[in-house]
């Protein structure tokens, strides 16, 4: 693959051949990059045609020197696939070992004494001896060939060869040891010529005849069409193959073998650099024509006069009309002559420089020219790669340069809002709702924010529905009917690439207020299933996360079965029905007061200042399982007053409070008791025992122990710490011990003074106390269930009364009848229907007390077990098991669709050449009438955007009279 665009490296290099461009041309115009010159869309497309005819020709130029030329090329059917194969071989034979004598740098000095009688007396004589050391050397014979060779089809063996090669060099090695296999395939590296092959016309003459097809369907952008795909491929394999036969020349054939090369005496070489970068460093001087090259029209038209110039090239350049912009024919073919000229230079060069082709020599002229001819054509890719992703990059720039930055998905969603405020009636509204009674204050807001830092709040299309009977189960005997207001609400999400944002449901309470937050999903048309619940109350902020989960669109679905067994598809059909259905999301919030009132007799808007009240109520059914008729009002006369009503339920709150706090009295009394007799049980143990033995001992030994009165003296501060302990296991209210008691423990103390301090260690078994407390409260729970059970009426006959069907809309079949309608239209690939569920871990602001702050706790699985039970309760009281209906209560049933783009929305923009805005206000028509259940023209606001929105979305906005096929979409209407 090639390496990433990087568009200020590639303007420098531009730049830089621009000098070299104007020395070519030697005319008064100066060519400019394309950025720099005023010019039209549709010039880009001429631009890429001709970029892409140089880099064609540039190519054949090169491959020319590698042996593909003129004669070659008539040979070749186009209509064959072609291939470019490099093939090379490496072996190695032992020729001999040789012993060779190296000196070393130390050396031996000798003197000599010669004794002489003659008149000069005894001579000296002094030697110098050198040290050598004898190492042994293995010779190899390293032989290497290669060869380029082009073929058609898979006919192989029929291959031409275009540049063959065999060398050989002597590999001396200290070790035995084969310094490498004795036989080596390298290869084959092959390209697939088929492309370039096709791009060339060979009547009357070679020319290139490459050109964008501005009028196929899959044409998008000057860049993102299939002719350009297809130059972009192949620029990409030719460099992969080019870089694979220039490492190959520079690491294995040349640096591999050298560095294996180790004599006893080693030759320093003349030149220290490998022969084949030179080479590499020889190619960078090739002039590279295929560069983004515009010129001013006007100055063009002027200077396009003249004789044509006689190309050096392989192929010519295929004249064409064009707007004026891009160089003229005649400059292309002085830049494409000037490329042949210095890359005959540079071969010429490499002639000079590098030693001839022999038998003895691995490096030689044929393996730089290969290595130039390779390093170049990838220089022509890279240029190639880069031009393309130039004029892309270019559109990107004039995009950002028109609106003044760079577009975000939260930009685009911010225009979004804006723009359907003014297209659309009614108009999406944020979906931020007020939990109030008519003409009171609020007590709470519920809401869906995004998660980021702003918080903002989602836009959905709101319709009320006609109030109909809800049914929730709270458990398998119980059924509630919630008869209060509903609400529709379409949530248009949009999604760019893998850019996912992360929303939740935030509930938010006042101080002195409650209301009752459920959630869960949509099982029928007049059916609920509650997954979770919560009390909101005293300014709690309850943050719910939201797991949104998108369905593959109608038109994948439609594909993935396709080749599926009949079987296999009614499978899936079903089970994409399910998911259809359960994506249906659904919130329910109930007042508690205006309940409470319905429930306790008394008339509306009498629990408004009963602050205290109302959270004694709260209590009383969520902690105790409280009756409700024991705390109702008792009166049947219609004339009372409401304050003797309230004061009638306060009596009854108070007597109902008054029997808890009794019988927790006497839970602790008898506890309280238990413990008394329990420790006056052990003292007395422990005073008949233990007592006579130590006063035994003691007389035996005419005197009191020491030891025991070491524990005479820490009797008392042993019992004391027991006494304490025991208190704060029992209870609170057992603190300290009755008058009595404390009396009873002084005597114990003065009679057991002599114990042993081992039998005072014994604590009582406070354990056990604590159990029989716990079984003694479950015995109360219990007796205050079946108090409940017995006040409740038949359910038989409410279950089935709170089945039956009402008026209304079927939700459920919302997003079936949305897929189906999707399905007739051009957004079938983009819209999916998603499933809304929510996190398992909460998050909840709540303040302890009034003068604490807020306290952020996070609530898992356990935790919300316990809220959903304790709002489960009362919801149960506030209904008498599901026998009064809620009234104060609101539905509001989100159904949620995402439009998906495959690429972030800069690559929407450029790439796809597709404007966003406008396949969303299709969705947004779509959807909106889907979930106001009329005809998409009646929701538009203007006469001048229906007339739009009609030339681009004819099928969406037909008039309704000439529609014959549209069953999906008056079933939905009639809901």
């Amino acid at each position: 693959m090639s390496p990433p665009y990087e568009n200020l490296a590639f303007q420098r290099k531009v730049t830089d051949a621009l000098t070299a461009v104007e020395r070519i041309l030697a005319i008064e115009k100066k060519p400019l990059i394309a950025g720099d010159v005023d010019h039209t869309y549709g010039a880009k497309y001429e631009l890429v045609n001709s970029v892409s005819n140089v880099a064609i020709i540039a190519y054949m130029n090169t491959l020319e020197k590698l042996g593909l030329d003129v004669g070659v090329l008539n040979a070749i059917d186009c209509d064959t696939p072609t291939t470019l194969c490099f093939d090379a071989s490496t072996t190695c034979k032992f020729l001999e070992k040789k012993i060779v004598d190296v000196p070393l740098d130390t050396s031996c000095n000798e003197t000599i004494e010669t004794k002489s009688t003659g008149i000069l007396g005894n001579t000296k004589t002094k030697r110098t001896s050198k040290v050598v050391q004898h190492i042994e050397e293995w010779h190899y014979k390293v032989e290497t060939s290669w060869c380029v060779s082009i073929y058609s089809a898979a006919d192989v063996a029929q291959k031409k060869v275009l540049k063959l090669r065999i060398g050989s060099t002597t590999l001396i090695t200290q070790s035995k040891e084969m310094p490498l296999p004795k036989h080596k395939d390298h290869g084959p590296i092959e390209l697939s010529l088929t492309w370039l092959m096709q791009q060339i016309d060979k009547t009357p003459q070679l020319t290139s005849n490459f050109r964008v097809n501005v009028e196929e369907s899959t044409t998008k952008t000057p860049r993102r069409n299939t002719a350009t795909q297809n130059a972009v491929d192949f620029a990409d394999s030719m460099k992969v193959w080019c870089d694979s036969v220039s490492k190959f020349m520079s690491n294995k054939l040349e640096s591999d073998i050298s560095r294996r090369h180790n004599p006893a005496i080693p030759i320093e070489p003349k030149d220290k650099n490998s022969y084949l970068r030179n080479s590499f460093n020889l190619g960078k001087k090739i002039f590279n024509p295929v560069l983004p090259l515009m010129e001013d029209g006007e100055e063009d038209a002027q200077n396009d006069n003249g004789a044509d110039i006689e190309h050096k090239s392989v192929l010519k350049l295929q004249s064409s009309s064009s707007e004026g912009y891009i160089l003229s024919p005649r400059d292309i073919t002085k830049l494409l002559n000037e490329h042949v000229r210095s890359m005959t230079t540079a071969l010429a060069t490499i002639k000079e420089t590098f030693p001839p082709d022999t038998d003895d020599n691995i490096v030689a002229n044929s393996e730089a020219y290969l290595s130039l001819c390779t390093a170049h054509l990838s220089n022509l890719c890279s240029n190639f790669l880069d031009s393309m992703a130039y004029v892309e990059n270019l559109m990107e720039t004039q995009l950002y340069n028109a609106i003044g930055k760079r577009i975000t998905p939260d930009d685009l969603e911010t225009f979004v809002k804006f723009h359907n405020a003014r297209l659309l009636s009614p108009m999406p509204q944020p979906f931020s709702h007020a939990v109030r009674r008519p003409e009171h204050t609020p007590v709470g807001l519920v809401s869906i924010e995004s998660s980021d830092k702003d918080h903002k709040c989602i836009h959905t299309h709101t319709r009320v529905v006609a109030n109909a009977m809800l049914n929730m189960p709270l458990n398998a005997a119980t059924m509630l009917e919630l008869t209060g207001k509903q609400y529709l609400h379409g949530w248009l999400n949009h999604r760019f690439e893998k850019h996912h944002k992360d929303y939740k449901l935030v509930a938010r309470a006042r101080q002195f207020s409650a209301y009752i937050l459920v959630v869960g999903t949509m099982t029928g048309p007049n059916s609920i299933e509650p997954l979770d619940a919560i009390i909101i109350q005293n300014k709690d902020e309850v943050m719910i996360p939201l797991l949104l989960n998108e369905l593959p669109t109608a038109k994948e679905f439609k594909d993935a079965i396709k080749s599926l067994s009949p079987e296999q598809q009614s499978f899936a059909r079903a089970y994409r029905s399910m998911q259809l259905q359960s994506s249906v999301f659904g919130c329910v919030v109930v007042q508690i007061k205006p309940q409470l009132e319905v429930l306790l007799g008394l008339p509306q808007n009498a629990l408004d200042k009963e602050m205290k009240l109302t959270q004694d109520l709260m209590e009383l059914f969520t902690e105790y399982q409280v009756p409700s008729d024991l705390l109702s009002y008792d009166g049947r006369s219609e004339g009372v007053a409401l304050e003797d009503k309230l004061d009638n339920v306060r009596k009854n709150v108070k007597a109902v409070i008054d029997v808890i706090g009794g019988e927790k009295k006497k839970q602790m009394e008898l506890a309280k008791a238990r413990t008394d007799m329990a420790i006056e049980q052990k003292i007395q143990n422990m005073g008949e025992n233990d007592a006579v033995e130590e006063s035994v001992a003691c007389f035996a030994h005419g005197g009191v122990p020491a030891a025991s009165a070491r524990r005479m003296r820490a009797a008392p501060m042993m019992m004391a710490m027991q006494s304490r302990s025991m208190a704060m296991d029992v209870s609170p209210l057992m603190s300290s011990a009755s008058a009595e008691s404390r009396s009873r423990l002084k005597q114990a103390r003065a009679v057991t003074g002599r114990v042993s301090s081992a039998r005072y260690s014994a604590k009582p078994d406070v354990r056990q106390l604590q159990q029989q407390q716990q079984q003694q409260q479950q015995r109360q729970t219990r007796i205050d269930s079946v108090r409940d059970f017995k006040g409740r009426t038949d359910l038989s006959s409410d279950i089935g009364t709170s089945m039956t069907k009402s008026d209304g809309v079927d939700f459920t079949l919302l997003p079936q009848l949305l897929d189906a309608a999707v399905e007739k239209t051009d957004e079938a690939s983009a819209l999916r229907s998603t499933i809304i569920k929510t996190g398992q871990s909460w998050l909840r602001n709540r303040q302890d007390n009034l003068l604490s702050g807020l306290n952020l706790k996070s609530l898992g699985a356990d935790e919300l077990k316990q809220e959903t039970n304790k709002a489960k309760d009362l919801l149960d009281a506030l209904s008498r098991s599901g026998s009064l209906a809620i009234e104060s209560s609101e539905l509001h049933v989100i159904v949620a669709v995402t439009h998906c783009f495959e690429k972030d929305i800069i690559g929407t923009i450029i790439q796809d050449n597709v404007n966003p805005i406008q396949k969303i206000e299709a969705s947004t028509l779509l959807f909106a009438s889907a979930i106001h259940g009329v005809d998409a023209r009646e929701l538009i606001k203007d006469e001048s955007e229906l007339n739009r929105l009609e030339g681009e979305n004819p099928l969406l906005l037909k008039d309704s009279e000439s529609i014959d096929e549209e069953d999906e979409f008056a079933r939905l209407a009639s809901c």
